[in-house]
């Protein structure tokens, strides 16, 4: 159940926005967390090198999550917005009240500036998320909503989320949350704590991906050396080339 002033949590789950590239899972009493990372059907991702940038793409790389994948494993950060989707479950028989999801910044430094890469759209939709600010001290969520599609970003309310909203979660109840952590002109290496309340105790679960924290790189001050898209467009021919916009 979700209680609160301003209005209900976001929580939904986003119909064609893209698929679950990461999936990790924190089990243990009292809360059981499931994340996954989603990814757009279009995205765009930040190199710390040209060295970054695969010379050749075998044929099963070429669509966007496999792309997506290659590109995180060769040390790509995403560019200026992470999104992941959790499912928070009271695995006990006690109601368990949520209090506050709060972001663990693991490292932060310069933003990526040797490449960007986008991966174009073919279609969008819309959503409502809990949106992090990673370039503040401690970030704080706050919720937000997509206005339109291309995936501009817009909060709501006054006041951070759980400064006047709480999440109660009756036994065996489960709740979605869909969070994004943006980074503006930072580079950021982070993870999730839940603050969680149950029968006058309280005690903070943390939701660190397999694999290690997500990666976020805001703009770099310089601009970057290089502007990339994978052109699918062009079938078998496709390959890194300058967006249309440039000359």
């Amino acid at each position: 159940m979700i209680e609160g002033i301003v209005g209900s949590l976001i929580v939904a789950v986003i119909v064609g926005a893209g698929v679950c590239l990461r999936r990790w899972v924190k089990r243990g009493d009292p809360l059981a967390v499931t994340g996954e990372v989603l990814v757009p059907k279009a995205w765009e991702m930040a190199l710390l090198s040209d060295d970054a940038l695969p010379q050749h793409v075998p044929q099963d790389k070429r669509t966007y999550v496999p792309m997506y994948r290659l590109l995180r494993q060769r040390g790509a950060a995403d560019f200026k917005v992470t999104s992941a989707r959790l499912l928070v479950e009271n695995r006990t028989e006690q109601p368990l009240t949520i209090t506050d999801v709060k972001v663990h910044k693991q490292q932060v430094g310069e933003p990526f500036s040797a490449v960007w890469v986008r991966y174009p759209p073919a279609g969008a939709a819309g959503a409502v998320v809990l949106d992090f600010l990673l370039d503040e001290p401690i970030p704080e969520a706050w919720q937000a909503s997509y206005e339109d599609s291309i995936g501009r970003l817009t909060r709501s309310g006054n006041r951070p989320y759980f400064d006047e909203n709480v999440i109660t979660l009756s036994p065996g109840e489960s709740q979605s949350l869909l969070i994004t952590g943006r980074a503006e002109g930072v580079r950021c290496s982070w993870w999730l704590k839940i603050e969680v309340a149950q029968a006058g105790k309280r005690r903070v679960v943390d939701v660190v991906p397999e694999g290690g924290a997500l990666l976020t790189s805001g703009a770099p001050a310089g601009g970057f050396g290089r502007q990339l898209e994978w052109s699918w467009y062009e079938g078998a021919d496709a390959d890194f080339v300058p967006p249309p916009w440039l000359p």
